[in-house]
């Protein structure tokens, strides 16, 4: 969640108007409600866990 909240935080600077902070944290949190409704690995974890099995079989 620190990610989202960094990328927020930068585009309020950088626009220097807060009138997307409310729908820019309410589409992060919905993200990661559903991510965890879901239940999926992250998927860097599955790429890697793909590349190490490429690697280790060549």
């Amino acid at each position: 969640m620190r990610a989202p909240m960094t990328g927020i935080l930068l585009i309020v600077e950088m626009t220097q108007s807060v009138t997307l902070m409310a729908p820019l944290l309410l589409a992060s949190v919905a993200a990661v409600v559903v991510a965890s409704w879901v239940r999926s690995p992250p998927i860097y974890d599955t790429l890697r866990e793909r590349m190490g099995a490429v690697r280790h079989r060549g």
